[in-house]
């Protein structure tokens, strides 16, 4: 395989989105409102996962995003998983040219916890809490404290099997899981499952029986 090495002194903002480009990301919209009420939303690609005790979540914000400014001032953020089929959704949050107002114009939402706005049929939601904000050179790592969720896997299965499949942002287009991978999720969540259940099982076997307690003699 042919490959153009940089030393690390060197490597420019191209060369690292070229690498950045291989690297499929999930596709997020964070909304809030801004002080006057005013409701507003970004799409991100940078969501993850960062700890689960505490709950944390987090996600990068460009310093040159029109949203930037009210953002900065959130302490209460809603950060919506988008379906597959959502793409125009994500477009939509991710232009510069539509003001607060046009990005929700015409589209089905509704006031949740805290009044975050919320988008309708999203795959998940969630509620965090502005737990800590660091600068990073032209963007900001915004770190939330999960304090409430909302999954449409648990409106279908118990188990918590996807209902659908998420949006992916890989080389420079929104795109979808391959054919099948629903399938196998959910026979790995169902192999998980059956497992779990034969380890009970065995322990509620393997464990000593407790006496009955003795009478208390007259």
């Amino acid at each position: 395989m042919n490959t153009a090495t940089e030393t690390t002194e060197n490597v420019n903002g191209a060369a690292l989105r070229a690498v950045l480009r291989q690297v499929p990301s999930p596709v997020t919209v964070v909304t809030a409102r801004s002080d006057e009420g005013q409701p507003f939303g970004i799409t991100i690609g940078s969501f993850a996962s960062v700890s689960l005790r505490p709950p944390l979540v987090s996600f990068n914000v460009s310093k040159g995003a029109r949203t930037y400014r009210l953002l900065a001032k959130a302490e209460r953020l809603a950060v919506h998983v988008l379906r597959r089929e959502q793409a125009a959704l994500a477009a939509r949050f991710a232009d510069p040219g539509r003001s607060p107002e046009q990005q929700f114009a015409g589209v089905d939402w509704r006031a949740g916890e805290h009044r975050l706005p919320v988008l309708d049929d999203v795959l998940a939601v969630l509620y965090c809490r502005l737990h800590a904000r660091h600068r990073a050179g032209d963007s900001d790592i915004v770190v939330g404290r999960v304090t409430g969720a909302e999954d449409a896997a648990l409106e279908t299965d118990p188990k918590g099997v996807p209902a659908a499949d998420p949006l992916l942002y890989h080389q420079r287009g929104y795109r979808a899981l391959p054919a099948g991978v629903q399938q196998e999720s959910r026979q790995s969540v169902q192999r998980a499952d059956e497992a779990a259940s034969e380890s009970e099982k065995r322990s509620a076997r393997s464990a000593p029986e407790t006496p009955a307690p003795k009478s208390a003699k007259s």
